[in-house]
C-alpha cells in the first residue's frame, strides 16, 4: 500500500535482502499538488493492484520522473498504462533507453512544487535530487545516499553510502553534499533504505562533518577496490 509521508508525498516499497536476514527497502514516490492536478511518480517500482487503485483514486499519474537513468524500473509500463509524460534531467538523455517527452535542468522548479537539485561528483554523472517545497521541506534522493539498511550497516534514522568504492572521489563527494544543506528540510527519502523522518537536515550535516565517518568510508572504499580492482582503474586512483 502507499504510505503517506507528508500531505503531498507518498511512497511504496519493495523489500530486498529478507532471505539473508538483512531486509531493507527499495522505494518509489508519488508527489502531488491538487491545486495544479499534478501527480508525479518518481523512480517507479512495480505496483500492486491495491496500489494502482489508490493512485487511480487520486486521479492517476500525470508525469513520470527519475533521479537517475538506472531507476527506470516500471516507467515504460506505466507510461503505456496511464499515457503520462516522462520527464528526465538533461544529463540523463544519453543514458536513457526509453522514450521521454521532455527534459529539465538543474535548479528548475517544476509546477511550483519540486526543485531539481544536481549534486555532482558523487556517484552517477546524471543523478539529481528533488526538493519538495512545503512547510517543512523534503528531499527525495535516488542513489546519491542511502537511508537505514541492515546490509550496509546504516542504522535507521541515519544516512550513509552503500558500496563507497563506487564513489569517484571522497573529498569531492563530501564537498558536493554540502549543496543539500542550502535547503530547509525535515525529511529525507531515499531510493534505498528507510527515510529520515525528523531533523533530517541535522542528521545530514552531522554525517558530512564527521571526520571519523569519512575515514571509515575511505577504508571501506579501499577494501572494495581490493575485491574489485577494475573499479580502481575506472576511477584512475
Amino acid at each position: 500500500m502507499l504510505t503517506k509521508l507528508m500531505p503531498q508525498l507518498f511512497t511504496w516499497v519493495e523489500v530486498h535482502g529478507a532471505s539473508r536476514n538483512q531486509a531493507y527497502n527499495w522505494n518509489s514516490f508519488l508527489v502531488q499538488d491538487e491545486s495544479n492536478s499534478i501527480r508525479a511518480l518518481i523512480d517507479p517500482l512495480p505496483l500492486s493492484a491495491d496500489e494502482i487503485q489508490q493512485i487511480d483514486e487520486l486521479g492517476g499519474p500525470t508525469h513520470l520522473m527519475l533521479t537517475c537513468a538506472y531507476h527506470e524500473r516500471s516507467l515504460t509500463e506505466f507510461k503505456r498504462k496511464w499515457d503520462c509524460k516522462v520527464l528526465i534531467h538533461e544529463n540523463q538523455v544519453q543514458d536513457a533507453e526509453f522514450a521521454f517527452d521532455d527534459t529539465f535542468a538543474n535548479r528548475d522548479v517544476l509546477w511550483d512544487l519540486l526543485e531539481v537539485v544536481r549534486v555532482p561528483n558523487v556517484r552517477h554523472r546524471e543523478e539529481v535530487c528533488f526538493y519538495l517545497k512545503n512547510h517543512k521541506g523534503a528531499l527525495i534522493i535516488g542513489d546519491l545516499l542511502s537511508g537505514g539498511r541492515k546490509d550496509s550497516g546504516i542504522p535507521g534514522g541515519k544516512v550513509g553510502f552503500n558500496a563507497p568504492e563506487y564513489l569517484v572521489d571522497l573529498a569531492e563527494a563530501r564537498l558536493s553534499l554540502k549543496i543539500l544543506l542550502h535547503f530547509e528540510f525535515d525529511l529525507i527519502c531515499f531510493g534505498h533504505g528507510s527515510p529520515v523522518v525528523r531533523d533530517a537536515k541535522k542528521v545530514l550535516r552531522r554525517f558530512i562533518a564527521c571526520d571519523a565517518t569519512w575515514k571509515d568510508l575511505a577504508q571501506r572504499r579501499e577494501e572494495g577496490f581490493r575485491l574489485n580492482p577494475a573499479l580502481r582503474v575506472l576511477h584512475r586512483t
